[in-house]
């Protein structure tokens, strides 16, 4: 699901660090790996009486920083997606576009950053529906220790999704 991509993001960012560690061509000199995204008719959310369909490309690049040791100490993911929101009753549809990632994880400091307009979802012809911006700072698992910005609860997100989409 789109809407909480801190776990899943830091999930590919340390899986793809441990993975190309080894192959940095020297100490210091950061890793940068770009790679597409899809998303083709993948369940976005359940509203009960319908789903929210996904579909959508995005493109991302994922930098890892170095220190002189080699040890990796920061990651930068850039994202960016375009894409639509279905109800898959209806057929009804928003558009999520353009949608921009920007996270840091700072592996020293053991903190996520996420900075940017992280959706911006539409309905064609009508104008903003959701906007989702600002700077939200975890430190750890637990809750952001700092939000700034438009940045509604998950549970707001949907709500507010199905709504658009009756």
């Amino acid at each position: 699901m789109r809407n909480f991509p801190r776990l899943g993001l830091v999930s590919i960012a340390i899986s793809l660090l441990c993975l190309l560690a080894p192959l940095t061509a020297g100490a210091g000199a950061p890793l940068i790996e770009n790679f597409d995204t899809v998303a083709d008719h993948e369940l976005f959310a359940d509203c009960g009486d319908f789903l929210i369909i996904a579909d959508g490309a995005g493109h991302s690049r994922l930098i890892t920083y170095f220190d002189r040791e080699g040890q990796p100490i920061r990651i930068l993911f850039q994202g960016h997606y375009n894409g639509t929101l279905t109800n898959s009753v209806t057929g009804a549809f928003i558009t999520d576009s353009p949608s921009v990632a920007n996270i840091t994880i700072d592996l020293i400091k053991g903190t996520q950053t996420n900075v940017g307009p992280f959706f911006n979802i539409t309905i064609p012809g009508q104008g903003n529906v959701y906007f989702q911006v600002g700077r939200i700072v975890f430190d750890g698992n637990g809750p952001p220790v700092f939000i700034a910005g438009q940045q509604p609860p998950p549970w707001e997100t949907v709500a507010i999704l199905c709504e658009a989409l009756r």
